[in-house]
């Protein structure tokens, strides 16, 4: 009889801290689900968001990129430690590392240059410099909004206002050279 009796106690302790258990259990449930339902995802700029673990672009989920470490430049661009975006989408030949937004959709690492996130080929990174009214150049180059100008020579061009712009020998308007 004493053996049924401590059998009935053990039976009702064992039932009854796996019920509490299971209560526990629930209330864990209820909790990380209240706080999944907390997570706020928040505008950071230029339509990029995030909340503790995502990056997104205008709504859609950028896979591959850290929430923690992701901060938004200008003109549409941004990067994590890792990757450099520009209006949501991976610029694949940018290095985060050296990244760095200049202006009027210029951006560079240390080795290209980038118009609105493509890269500009054959201007070097390292004597890039930008002169206004979507004009810049690099020692050997002119660009006109992320475009080569034509017959400029860069050694002598400047960009004078209102579009217009000249080397020692030409003038040139929005790019273009202009005749006679």
């Amino acid at each position: 009889m004493r053996g049924l009796i401590v059998f009935l106690i053990f039976y009702s302790l064992f039932f009854t801290s796996n019920g509490l258990s299971a209560a526990e259990c629930g209330q864990e449930k209820n909790t990380m689900t209240q706080l999944a339902k907390r997570k706020q995802v928040i505008p950071v700029g230029e339509g990029y968001s995030k909340d503790n673990w995502k990056v997104y672009y205008k709504g859609k989920i950028i896979s591959d990129i850290s929430a923690s470490s992701f901060e938004v430049l200008e003109d549409g661009y941004a990067k994590d430690n890792w990757k450099v975006l520009y209006k949501g989408r991976v610029i694949d030949d940018a290095s985060a590392s050296s990244f760095k937004y200049l202006e009027n959709g210029y951006a560079k690492d240390n080795w290209k240059v980038f118009y609105q996130g493509k890269a500009v080929n054959d201007i070097s990174a390292l004597s890039f410099k930008i002169l206004g009214g979507g004009y810049s150049k690099d020692n050997w180059t002119v660009l006109y909004k992320g475009k080569v100008v034509n017959d400029a020579s860069a050694s002598s061009f400047e960009y004078l206002e209102n579009g217009y712009a000249k080397d020692n020998w030409k003038t040139f308007y929005k790019g273009r050279k202009i005749n006679d």
